[in-house]
């Protein structure tokens, strides 16, 4: 990850009683959470995890897994979208924030079960290969506007 821009803090809190053991990973980017992570294990085995995702102090969506199921919910009524990238199998790849009109606002990749931010230098990247593409669809419609 970009160290300059991405931090995490994280807790731990066990419980003897129930052998469990619940973590949280608060993620910042230049300051602004933008991922927290629940995650319950018992006995070394992942109960349940629980990724929320936020922009600019806003929850936009959130992601839950446990042992046999899994599920993506947005936030309704936010001014952002949201999307999950799943690969052939059906396994999470990537969740997108983004703008109504295309602009990517923040990414995170998804590894072993766990969504991680991805570095900005690539969210610049995303952006800048987006404006392109979107600026030469532009140029050809107006090309073929004037044969």
């Amino acid at each position: 990850m970009d160290s300059s821009s991405i931090h995490v803090v994280s807790t731990a809190r066990t419980n003897a009683e129930s052998a469990s053991i619940t973590t949280k990973d608060f993620y910042t980017r230049d300051g602004q959470t933008n991922l927290v992570r629940h995650t319950k294990t018992k006995a070394g085995v992942v109960q349940i995890r629980i990724h929320r995702f936020y922009h600019a102090g806003t929850l936009v969506g959130d992601h839950v897994a446990m042992p046999d199921s899994s599920g993506f919910t947005t936030e309704a009524g936010t001014q952002y979208s949201t999307s999950l990238e799943c690969d052939a199998s059906r396994h999470p790849k990537s969740v997108v924030i983004g703008t109504k009109d295309g602009v990517i606002l923040d990414a995170f990749s998804y590894t072993n079960g766990v969504f991680s931010p991805v570095e900005s230098a690539l969210l610049t990247k995303a952006n800048a290969t987006g404006s392109a593409v979107q600026g030469a669809m532009e140029e050809l419609s107006e090309r073929s506007k004037k044969k």
